[in-house]
């Protein structure tokens, strides 16, 4: 049995048709909300983790001091990242852990807030009571995070002359 073909989608023409100019500028793809956390929260570790990194992606853990590649490491906070207010917050709420650390150990909250306090004093109870507000994050606000996240990752692979992609 033959199979009719139709003038419209398989033909040959309508799919050269649907082919997009190579010198058209893509525009900007849409992102839910969610999608768009998720993209902050992938730039915000890389930049955690690469920070505290050597020029070899050597970067030690926050509470246990093992040594690791920044890819088996990774970005563990102090105050839970369901709390919005702090999700983001690298400079005293993420530091790079190791997976034992983090994942199986709870993200050992307790070393993780005597480590904060010696670095500056007070700050683990200062993040937790700024945990407790309540902060929800409008699409505007996460694109800018996502875009400054993902400069400041550009331009330490360009110092630290390193490839950061994609986990």
């Amino acid at each position: 049995m033959k199979r009719k073909q139709s003038n419209y989608a398989d033909s040959k023409s309508s799919k050269l048709l649907k082919k997009k100019a190579k010198g058209k500028p893509r525009a900007e793809k849409k992102y839910t909300h969610a999608q768009m956390k998720k993209k902050v929260d992938e730039w915000c570790s890389k930049y955690v983790r690469w920070s505290s990194a050597d020029e070899d992606g050597i970067a030690r853990c926050y509470t246990c001091g093992k040594e690791d590649h920044v890819s088996k490491l990774q970005a563990g906070h102090f105050a839970s990242r369901r709390y919005m207010n702090t999700r983001w917050d690298h400079e005293w709420n993420i530091r790079t852990q190791c997976i034992s650390c983090n994942l199986y150990s709870q993200g050992e909250q307790w070393i993780f807030g005597q480590a904060l306090d010696k670095e500056q004093p007070g700050v683990s109870s200062e993040v937790m009571l700024r945990a407790k507000q309540l902060k929800k994050f409008g699409m505007p606000e996460l694109r800018k995070m996502y875009e400054w996240y993902k400069e400041r990752c550009e331009e330490m692979a360009k110092k630290k002359r390193v490839r950061i992609k994609k986990f």
